[in-house]
Parts: C-alpha cells; sequence; structure tokens
C-alpha cells in the first residue's frame, strides 16, 4: 500500500475527522500538488463555517470552484457511468462523499472501486428490488452513509434500512418523489423504527396526494432539526395544519420553495417558527408585503442568519417592512433575487436594522435604475459583506465602476 493509499484509508476509516485530510493535504503539497492541497483544505475550512459567514459566502460567489470541485473530478475512482456516477458536485471536505447509485443490484461491482478510496456519505437511490436493498444493507458503506437521497419508491430500501443497526448514522432522507396514497404511511413506520428516530432531517420534494395526512404523519415524530417541501403543493390550510402539532419545534433551518400558499400561509408560520431556527427559506411562496409584516414582527425569528424570500412579488412596499424589522437585525444573508424591488425597495435596504451585519444580499432579477443604485453607493459598506450581487447586464459602464469603486470585490455582477 502507497503512503497515498493509507492516507486515503485512514480518511475513510475516520470520516468525521479533519486531522487524516489535513495529513492527505501535506502530503500533496509535499508531491507538487498544490493546487489539489488547497482544495482539501479550502472545504475542510468550509465545512467548519455556517453558509452565512464571508469564507462560505465569498467562496460561493467568487471561486466556485471550491465548492464544485470541478477542477478536481479527475481525481475520483473512475465508474461505469451506466450503474453509477459521480454528480455535479461529488465533493465534502475535499474528498469524494456523494454518488448516484442507479442500479443498486450491482452494488457489489462497485463497491471495490470506492471502499477505502472515498470517504462515502451521501448516495442517491434508484430502483432495486428486496433482495437488492438487504444485500446493500450489509455494505460496510452504510455506516458511514449521513445521507440517503431517494429517487424512486423508497418503500422496499426503507423496510430493510430502518430497522438496519449499521444505518443509525444517517441523518437527512430525501424523497425526491414524495406523491402518492403511501408517503403518510412510510413516514409512520419510519418514525416508529430505530432509524425514524435517529434522522434529524427530512425533505419531500414533488407531490400531491395525502398531503394532510402525511403532515399528521410528521407530528408523531419529534427532534427534526431540518425540514424542506419543494413542488409539493403546499397550500395555507396545509400549512396551518403543520403549524398546529409539534413538528417545527425545534427546527433550525425550514425550506419552502415553489409551494404558493400565499400571505396567509406566511402569517400561520410567523406565529409557530420556533427560536432555534437559523435558515428560512421561502422562496416563491406567494408572500406579499402583509404576509411579511407578521413574519418579520415575530420575536422568533430574532436568530435567523439566513432568510430566502426570493421571486415572491414582495414590491417597495415589503423592503420598507423588512427594513423597519428589529427581530431581523442579526441576519447575514439575504435572497431577494426576483422580488419586485425596484428604486424604492432598494435604496429603502441601506436603512435596515440588519445592513450592518450582512455577509450576502442577492438582488438579482430586480429592475433597478442608476437612481436605485445610488442608495447602494451612498451607504455604509457593511463590515463583513463578502457578497452584494447585481445583474450586470442592467447596468451602464459608468454604474459599475462606481459600484466596484465602493465595494471593491464585494460587488458580484452576474451574467
Amino acid at each position: 500500500m502507497t503512503d497515498h493509499d493509507a492516507l486515503l484509508a485512514a480518511i475513510c476509516a475516520s470520516p468525521d475527522e479533519d486531522t487524516p485530510r489535513l495529513a492527505l493535504a501535506d502530503w500533496l503539497d509535499e508531491h507538487d500538488r498544490h493546487a489539489h492541497a488547497g482544495f482539501v483544505r479550502a472545504q475542510v475550512e468550509l465545512a467548519r463555517t455556517p453558509p452565512w459567514e464571508p469564507v462560505a459566502v465569498a467562496c460561493r460567489w467568487r471561486t466556485p470552484d471550491l465548492a464544485t470541485g470541478r477542477p478536481f473530478v479527475g481525481t475520483l475512482p473512475p465508474l461505469n457511468e451506466y450503474h453509477a456516477s459521480w454528480p455535479d458536485e461529488p465533493f465534502r471536505r475535499g474528498l469524494g462523499w456523494r454518488l448516484n447509485l442507479k442500479t443498486p443490484a450491482v452494488w457489489d461491482q462497485i463497491e471495490p472501486a470506492v471502499l477505502g478510496r472515498v470517504p462515502l456519505g451521501a448516495v442517491h437511490l434508484y430502483t432495486a428490488t428486496l433482495d437488492d436493498w438487504r444485500r446493500f444493507a450489509v455494505s460496510a458503506a452504510v455506516p458511514f452513509l449521513r445521507e440517503l437521497h431517494f429517487v424512486s419508491n423508497p418503500i422496499e430500501p426503507l423496510i430493510v434500512l430502518r430497522n438496519t443497526p449499521a444505518a443509525l448514522g444517517v441523518t437527512d432522507i430525501y424523497f425526491g418523489r414524495a406523491s402518492g396514497a403511501g408517503m403518510p404511511v412510510v413516514v409512520e413506520d419510519l418514525y416508529q423504527s430505530p432509524l425514524g428516530r435517529a434522522v434529524r432531517g427530512l425533505h419531500f420534494h414533488t407531490g400531491y396526494e395525502s398531503l394532510f395526512d402525511l403532515i399528521d404523519a410528521l407530528h408523531t415524530g419529534r427532534g427534526l432539526e431540518r425540514l424542506s417541501f419543494s413542488n409539493m403543493s403546499l397550500t395555507s390550510e396545509h400549512v396551518r395544519r403543520l403549524c398546529d402539532g409539534p413538528t417545527l419545534g425545534s427546527l433550525v433551518e425550514l425550506n419552502v420553495s415553489d409551494e404558493p400558499f400565499g400571505n396567509d400561509g406566511v402569517r400561520a408560520l410567523a406565529g409557530s417558527l420556533p427560536p432555534s431556527l437559523r435558515v428560512l427559506k421561502l422562496s416563491s411562496a406567494g408572500g406579499q408585503a402583509d404576509g411579511l409584516e407578521a413574519l418579520t414582527a415575530s420575536p422568533n425569528v430574532a436568530g435567523l442568519r439566513r432568510l430566502d424570500l426570493s421571486r415572491n412579488p414582495l414590491a417597495p412596499r415589503a423592503a420598507r417592512v423588512l427594513a423597519a424589522s428589529r427581530a431581523l437585525a442579526g441576519l447575514r444573508s439575504l435572497d431577494l433575487h426576483g422580488c419586485r424591488l425596484g428604486d424604492k425597495g432598494t435604496r429603502r435596504l441601506p436603512r435596515a436594522k440588519f445592513w450592518p451585519n450582512l455577509v450576502e444580499l442577492d438582488l438579482r432579477g430586480n429592475v433597478i435604475s442608476a437612481f436605485g443604485m445610488q442608495g447602494l453607493l451612498d451607504a455604509q459598506v457593511p463590515r463583513d459583506l463578502a457578497a452584494l450581487v447585481l445583474d450586470g447586464d442592467q447596468l451602464g459602464h459608468e454604474t459599475r465602476t462606481e459600484l466596484r469603486r465602493k465595494y471593491g470585490e464585494r460587488v458580484v455582477f452576474s451574467a
């Protein structure tokens, strides 16, 4: 075994430890692979950093290759693309972590290529038979998995994995197709199992059937820290049902995207968000200023650090509501992409209580003239600001020059 292989084996044996990874970076430096070494160190640092802090925000906008790892995809073990593949962003903490397992039936052929070579932590799982899942469940990779992404029917793999002691390290489960009348039963059965009691995040995408029953099933569990819905057709009535139970009680992250529940739904959430919440994503929820007023007045949003309101028709009045909120003074990241703010809304933002603490502000997709930009040019630059994101093609050369002079590398002009 070479020194490089020994280092990879040590990382895979203790995937949650940073020290073996940093030792690998030192080895890469010693062998003149400085860019690769820097990538490993940067990803280790990013994993330690909340996504709303300057290092993470600057990486996201100015050095995205450090997040995606695109230049280093060739360092991953080669795979038969038909049966398994590396997704677009396969890395975490400098090594391969995420795998698309397209044919679980042949996992025994894929396993030798990855075990001991990458610290696999997340797997996107496609269709297989019950016997195939039983064979997968005894793999030496399962104890190290932290995320399960079910691309198709989750019933059979969960029948096996929910009672598999080796799978109790899983923290998050993603349901890629959460439609079907049986999904509430899947969640109820999961919560009754050892795996369900260990999981801290559930994520539902694309579904429209039995939503009230699904929400009732969620209320049978406890202790979730992360919850997300996207394209699930949630209405304000569904949101109220969600707020009537214990599911939201200890959340740290809530992501509700492309769910058109409107102001009524936003108001319902406003009264039920827990003080533990740090990340709230309400992209394309149909919220307007009235709903936002209730949200920003809630004392329970005081702990929010990242707020995504993108693609909501907020208009200038909503910017006034945001700016007046004392509860949001600690906000670090604010996404207002495509919110119809206009010049008046843009000029209000630098007066906001949260403005001095901002690290990231996304204003793409808003029609802002030179008059609106003047409000940003007259503002004091927030101390920790790492990315003020604007549509570069909407701005004239003179305005871009003035913004660059004012904000330096902090301003990002999106194409």
